[in-house]
């Protein structure tokens, strides 16, 4: 499951006193009328908790920002797989296509990180990645 325990508890709490009532509407996350947030309003919401949560904010471009959540979720994603021991040969494709991305390449961005955070795993990464990329020799 990609959602935590405590973050699913959360969820459910949400769509109990919230969207109990929603009635099959499409967006998880609504305005009480049922139609979709707006991407500057979910902003908003962010920067007020980060404001909340005495969050320094960068400035424009800086960060946090409300994407940095996707490129966090992806690298302990792809840490999680790695250390449950499954074959990263077929998990990042499924990463990439759970974030909604149509190529590998796509994904890459979101896991660069994981470098830094996660040696191993980039090790493991780096073995697989030698097969699907063979070495080019200069003629």
């Amino acid at each position: 499951m990609p959602l935590s325990e405590s973050l699913k508890n959360v969820l459910v709490q949400y769509y109990d006193y919230c969207r109990s009532n929603a009635n099959g509407q499409d967006y998880f996350f609504a305005k009480s009328n049922g139609e979709k947030c707006s991407s500057d309003t979910i902003y908003k919401k962010f920067r007020k908790m980060l404001y909340y949560a005495k969050i320094s904010h960068g400035g424009e471009g800086q960060g946090p920002r409300v994407h940095d959540f996707r490129h966090s979720f992806s690298v302990h994603s792809l840490a999680n797989m790695a250390e449950q021991g499954l074959d990263l040969y077929y998990c990042l494709p499924l990463l990439s296509k759970y974030l909604g991305h149509k190529s590998l390449a796509a994904t890459d961005s979101y896991v660069r990180l994981t470098a830094e955070m996660y040696p191993k795993l980039m090790n493991d990464v780096n073995q697989i990645c030698a097969f699907v990329f063979p070495e080019v020799k200069q003629l």
